[in-house]
């Protein structure tokens, strides 16, 4: 609306024919946001699959190199 209103009508035809978001991609961009809301509410699952290996960085770098 901004670019329409302070540059005016579209003046190219392959843009201007673009349509909008279609069902299949509506579907796809729901799933995603739900999926990001999903870690960020409950991110437990997530963090669990990485306790091991941060456990075994974290006893590797609390090592004295010296």
């Amino acid at each position: 609306m901004y670019k329409r209103v302070v540059f005016g009508a579209v003046a190219n035809d392959h843009v201007a024919d673009l349509k909008d978001i279609g069902r299949r991609e509506f579907l796809v961009l729901a799933l995603l946001a739900a999926a990001v809301l999903a870690m960020g509410l409950y991110p437990f699952p997530f963090t669990d699959i990485m306790h091991a290996s941060v456990d075994n960085l974290l006893k590797h770098v609390a090592v004295s190199k010296l």
